[in-house]
């Protein structure tokens, strides 16, 4: 560890900008000045090559309709060979604004309106809302909460396939629970799903932040489900451009690909977003050291959490922060509801988000965004025992 965190612990100041974590809290917490630790984008500057590479397009004084060339496909392809170890060829990359709205597009565009559609709770609340929203059936996979922490319910997962899913949405790394799936574990999923025909679309949007060690592996390391793989992928975590609204679906099987984009193309639904693709091209081209004091960064940052609680508040379990900069609290020995916590700990100066919402079966938790510098994330946590104590 280098201990070299000056990009990261300065911080920057986002209040009046219509920033969403902080400018916009009565909605949530029917109050204003709260330190947030709620949605994930991250309190600290955008790599500086970036900003200087959007600046860069700026003054040249247009910014029109773009297409996409080589240089793009490239540095998209590059980063996913020197960084996650996948050789990928430039005619699987399909880019696209958000992921979300990426998700609900290929439900739509490769199911059936009555499909059966797997998700493994607690898991980000999207999830959820793009298979309702899209007319399908929600079939849920809780994970296995144990004494040695989450894992997947492999027997559910296939007996969800058996009777007929057509497709898995999978999150790895794991929003909430911060959990980097081991490659034994991805192989278990991969055989299960290509042994049933069953789509996987695979969010790794956190893929590049990694803590203490972890080694993410991605679900396109397993040639077994090309045919039937969507992994997903942005600059918009690692780099904190959320804003910019330019992701990549990498997606290896011809077919697969086709229809998609067909499906695209049928309804206009996408145009590149300049400056997005500007931001993503420069970051997979040199943000390759900055994404290491990253991670070294968040991993100091998770340590610190780990040893306050320790200190402070034993009876919160946290899950292993193994990936992610969002980290999952089991409150429920305090015997309230998540919504209850998330007032209370507002009332003490600190905005957090309610693990109800990653779940029916997951009141009690909380989750807690630490992309920001040392101080703000000390004044967070004493805000979270001044709260807890206080109901003790």
């Amino acid at each position: 560890m280098s201990g070299s965190f000056e990009a990261f612990d300065r911080g920057i100041d986002r209040k009046g900008t219509a920033c969403i974590k902080w400018d916009f809290q009565k909605a949530d917490y029917g109050r204003e000045g709260l330190i947030p630790f709620s949605i994930a984008d991250a309190d600290y500057p955008v790599f500086q090559p970036v900003l200087d590479a959007l600046k860069k397009r700026i003054d040249r004084g247009v910014i029109g309709y773009t297409d996409l060339d080589e240089s793009y496909f490239s540095a998209i392809a590059g980063w996913c060979k020197r960084r996650h170890d996948w050789e990928i060829k430039n005619e699987w990359i399909v880019p696209t604004g958000g992921i979300v709205p990426a998700m609900a597009n290929a439900i739509e565009a490769l199911t059936h309106a009555d499909a059966k559609i797997i998700v493994q709770p607690p898991v980000y609340d999207p999830f959820y809302s793009v298979v309702e929203t899209t007319g399908r059936t929600l079939i849920k996979n809780d994970l296995i909460l144990d004494e040695t922490g989450y894992h997947i319910d492999f027997d559910g997962l296939e007996k969800a396939c058996k009777d007929g899913a057509e497709m898995l949405l999978f999150c790895s790394p794991h929003n909430p629970v911060c959990r980097v799936w081991t490659k034994e574990e991805l192989q278990k999923v991969a055989d299960i799903c290509a042994a049933y025909g069953v789509i996987v679309i695979s969010d790794e949007i956190h893929w590049d932040l990694i803590l203490g060690g972890h080694i993410h592996t991605t679900l396109g390391k397993f040639p077994a489900l090309y045919e039937n793989l969507i992994v997903c992928t942005s600059c918009s975590k690692t780099f904190n451009v959320a804003g910019l609204e330019t992701s990549n679906l990498i997606i290896p099987g011809k077919t697969l690909r086709e229809k998609y984009q067909a499906y695209l193309y049928s309804r206009y639904l996408f145009c590149p977003n300049t400056l997005g693709l500007e931001a993503a091209k420069t970051a997979c081209t040199l943000g390759d050291g900055w994404v290491d004091e990253e991670q070294v960064f968040l991993t100091r940052n998770a340590e610190l959490v780990k040893e306050y609680l320790a200190e402070n508040l034993p009876e919160v379990k946290l899950a292993d922060p193994q990936g992610t900069y969002l980290l999952w609290m089991d409150m429920r020995s305090y015997g309230l509801s998540s919504d209850e916590l998330i007032r209370r700990i507002a009332e003490k100066g600190a905005g957090l988000n309610s693990g109800a919402h990653y779940g029916e079966n997951y009141d009690g938790f909380v989750r807690m965004n630490i992309a920001c510098p040392k101080d703000q994330l000390l004044a967070g946590l004493s805000c979270i025992r001044d709260a807890l104590d206080e109901i003790k």
